[in-house]
Order: C-alpha cells, then structure tokens, then sequence
C-alpha cells in the first residue's frame, strides 16, 4: 500500500477506513457526522494533512445513464426515478474508464459537510463505479453470458454481462442469504439464463459470505470466485473494495 494513501467508504451505518496499518469500520453511533466537533478532531487524530484519500460511496444505489444519452442539466430527473432526493442531498456523478456510462448518485449533506473537512486532496466514486471499471478490464474476451456478484454486508450488487455488453446493473440492500437467492434468481428468470450456461462470478471468496456460496451451488453448479487466492478472512462491510485496493491498487 502506497503510504500516503487512505480509503474511507461509506457504509449505511458508519464508514470504514484503511491505511498502510490498518483496516478498521468506525460505526456512526460512535462517531456521527452530525457532531462536527467529534468528526473534526478524529481527522485530526487519524489523518495525515499529506495523505491522498480515495472515498467510495457505498451506502445508497447509482444510475448507470448511457454517456449518449446524458445530458448533465437533466441529472436530477434521471436520478428521481431511481431513488429518492431530498432537498438537500448533493448530486455527482462518475463517467466510466470506457466513456460508455455516466454513473449518478446522490450524498447527503452531513456526509458532504464531513468531505468538506477534510484539508486533503481527495476522489471521490461511486462502488458501482469502481466495480464497473474493474469488470471492463477483467470481461475483456469474454464471449458468455455471466453474472458478476459483490456481496457487502450492507447491499449485494449484480452486473449482467452479455459478451463484452453489459445488459443490468442491479443493487439490493442484504437481508440475508433468502433475499440474496430470491433476487439473483428474479434476475436469472427475467433475463431467460438457462440453467448452468451461463457463469456467476462471484467477486471474491470470503468466510463471511460461505453460506451464499454455497447456497447459490445447490441450484447452479457452473461458478467462480474473483481473488479467489486471496486471503479469505478479510472481514469489514466491504471486503471485495478493502481487498481490491490493497492487493490490486496501491501494490501495482
């Protein structure tokens, strides 16, 4: 890990943050947003004035708008059908590495206030963002149909690739290994997969989520694990993130 790099996500329930030292999910009971006082002096303690921070919104869903399609004064309209915008949540929005997809989502005032204390350099994206990016590269020569899965602790995310064509993006928020079934399921019935013809690809392989994996086999036999080598205990609320950055990212 490159030492003057940090990564906050942002979670439903706090934010987790990791450096060359540590990885550590800081829950918003203990340190809300809303007590800038608090929130200021834990940059303080925790955060070199040097470091360039990498921030993954991960606690709401995004809108993947076609880059032809997308005209930036239409945003909010595009985003309303989605999900719900209060006044005072701030849209943004990432273009994907192909240029092909604008992806839109919003960040709450609080969490915009918080950003704004920080006195360092910093990007900000969107999970599905980085995740997109990633499976451009690693679909690359890929002729099938598959589904491409990132289970978190907060959402699951599923992404449908047709060939080099990606076809659905989907978030759920995770209740379970129920829910994660039902919907993965939804999608393979609407989008008329035949059985064992197609590949889900699960990204990564962690202990924490074994018994997703293992259901999803009951019923489809033909999978495969993203990072499958690596170490399989990684725990927090979004291992595949923690373990792409520091493994794939800040030791390249």
């Amino acid at each position: 890990m490159q030492s003057n790099t940090s990564l906050i996500v942002l979670n439903k329930e706090g934010f987790t943050y990791a450096n060359n030292i540590k990885t550590e999910f800081i829950p918003k009971s203990i340190l809300p947003f809303s007590v800038v006082k608090k929130t200021n002096r834990w940059i303080s303690d925790n955060i070199s004035t040097e470091d360039k921070i990498e921030i993954i919104i991960a606690n709401n869903s995004s809108l993947f708008i076609p880059k032809i399609l997308y005209d930036n004064n239409f945003k909010q309209s595009y985003y309303e059908k989605n999900d719900k915008i209060a006044d005072t949540d701030k849209l943004l929005s990432d273009t994907s590495d192909n240029l092909l997809n604008e992806i839109i989502y919003k960040i709450p005032i609080k969490t915009d206030i918080f950003l704004n204390n920080l006195s360092n350099e910093f990007n900000i994206k969107h999970l599905n963002t980085i995740i997109y990016n990633f499976l451009i590269r690693n679909n690359k020569g890929n002729l099938n149909n598959k589904l491409y899965v990132n289970i978190s602790e907060d959402f699951f995310n599923i992404f449908l690739f047709c060939g080099q064509d990606l076809h659905l993006i989907n978030s759920y928020e995770n209740k379970g290994v129920d829910s994660f079934l039902y919907y993965l399921f939804y999608i393979i019935e609407k989008k008329q997969l035949n059985k064992n013809e197609f590949i889900i690809s699960f990204l990564g392989k962690y202990n924490s989520f074994k018994k997703f994996y293992e259901d999803t086999l009951m019923y489809h036999q033909n999978i495969e694990f993203i990072f499958s080598d690596n170490k399989k205990n990684i725990s927090g609320i979004n291992p595949f993130i923690i373990d792409y950055y520091e493994n794939y990212i800040w030791n390249s």
